[in-house]
């Protein structure tokens, strides 16, 4: 199986050197923002990595379809955006945004940038140690590879081609791995229910409570509209058409290829073997296919590991890069075309990518740091919404980011925080902002009314 990994490293390999004469800042760090529709759509759709995997296959198993709930939030989040991605891609062009943190900051100034900065680099170094640690569970029970050297060569792999060949390499990648997944799960899936001699029936499944259905509906939603990765793909787009239509394809991408996962589930649950539905995907690819659907297997996970680290580790470097360059006050609209900034990126994608595998060897509680993931993200959703429609309520953003920060600490503190109850958050934060916003504009309102009358 060693012989696999090392195969699939070279193809990845192969396609960095190929964009390796794309070394100017912007080239390296943003494809040139010359990005079409079909690798936006394949850039959003392969943000599915292994722990969605693992939990999507293990909901499956519990309660069905159902499960489809929190990727159908993140659809919905796709196709809303996709309709605003004109507005998003305006202040982006005029302030040349790298991701979301440089939004608020343009938008909040430094104190509210500084934060959403520090959720944001939160939030996907959690998502990246997911990646290591699903892959390396995942993988290490497929073949002979123990978990630390699944873990070890999935990073070695990613670092070598992100710190060749840049962005566009992010790109070349996350297409090939999307038609990999697109080919390859269907296949998966069929060879998997031909070993059942019973139908597959959503009787054998719990019913998901609908307040539970509602709120991870909503969960999705507002953490992919504020998911800094999803708002780097739409910065990249070559035009508000592509933006549109990526953002559109890849949300019905992600469907299908959930419906295919919800279905493995399913067959787990009838296979009358598989009795834990943490182990679900598992179990299900370990003992119900034939040797060579297992390498197909392995491909398929190598893939889906690889496309969202890769995205996690270059989003990271490239975020924590502009911040140092503000603190040293050298930020500046023509900073990304500086060669230095690819030195540093590449420094800084070694640094976090290190310390991410460092910890995945250490900590392997999946489901906690998934859950640590959504909910952060859904600290600065009320804030980035609406700043999109109310452009000139800056009192109103800044406070509602400090009190969804201050309810998501309570939460965790008060241990009762999950992906069923985390939009909680969201709530309490869509009203102080919205009370807010309207105070200071009567507020405003009142000034500019007595000013006329003084004239």
């Amino acid at each position: 199986m060693i012989l696999l990994f090392l195969l699939y490293g070279a193809i990845v390999v192969a396609i960095s050197l190929w964009y390796r004469k794309h070394s100017t800042g912007d080239e390296y760090l943003m494809g040139n923002r010359q990005t079409s529709a079909l690798l936006v759509a394949s850039a959003l759709f392969t943000l599915i990595g292994g722990g969605e995997l693992v939990t999507l296959t293990a909901l499956s198993y519990t309660y069905g379809f159902a499960a489809l709930s929190l990727f159908g939030g993140y659809a919905l989040s796709f196709c809303f955006l996709g309709f605003i991605a004109k507005r998003i891609r305006k202040d982006g062009a005029e302030q040349v945004n790298l991701s979301l943190p440089d939004y608020v900051h343009s938008k909040y100034g430094t104190m509210a940038g500084q934060i959403v900065y520090l959720i944001s680099f939160g939030a996907f170094f959690s998502m990246l140690l997911i990646q290591f640690i699903a892959g390396g569970q995942v993988i290490s029970a497929l073949t002979s590879l123990s978990y630390t050297q699944s873990v070890l060569l999935t990073a070695a792999i990613c670092t070598t081609y992100l710190f060749i060949g840049g962005f566009k390499t992010v790109l070349a990648t996350d297409l090939l791995q999307g038609m990999a997944r697109l080919l390859l799960m269907p296949l998966l899936v069929f060879v998997a229910a031909k070993g059942l001699t019973n139908t597959i029936q959503i009787k054998h499944v719990d019913v998901l409570p609908g307040s539970i259905w509602i709120s991870l509906i909503v969960t999705g939603f507002f953490s992919a509209s504020s998911s800094a990765d999803v708002w780097q793909r739409i910065y990249v787009a070559k035009s508000n058409t592509s933006a549109r239509i990526g953002l559109i394809s890849g949300a019905a991408l992600m469907m299908l290829f959930g419906v295919a996962l919800v279905v493995l589930g399913l067959i787990a649950k009838n296979s009358g073997t598989i009795t834990n539905a943490d182990n679900a995907f598992v179990q299900s690819l370990s003992t119900m296919l034939p040797h060579w659907a297992l390498i197909v297997a392995i491909i398929l996970v190598l893939s889906t590991v690889m496309s969202t680290a890769d995205t996690e580790m270059f989003l990271l470097s490239g975020m924590t890069l502009r911040e140092i360059l503000r603190l040293r006050g050298e930020r500046k609209n023509n900073e990304i075309k500086n060669k230095q900034s690819v030195i540093g990126t590449r420094i800084l994608m070694v640094i976090i990518t290190s310390s991410a595998v460092l910890l995945s060897l250490k900590f392997n509680n999946l489901i906690s740091i998934y859950t640590w993931l959504l909910s952060a993200l859904l600290i600065m959703a009320p804030m980035i919404l609406a700043s999109l429609f109310f452009p000139n309520s800056i009192q109103a953003g800044r406070i509602s980011l400090i009190l969804n920060l201050a309810l998501f600490v309570i939460l965790i503190f008060i241990g009762i925080l999950t992906p069923d109850n985390s939009y909680l958050i969201v709530i309490p934060g869509l009203l102080v902002y919205a009370l807010t916003y309207l105070f200071f504009r009567d507020k405003h309102n009142v000034a500019d009314t007595a000013n006329e009358k003084f004239e």
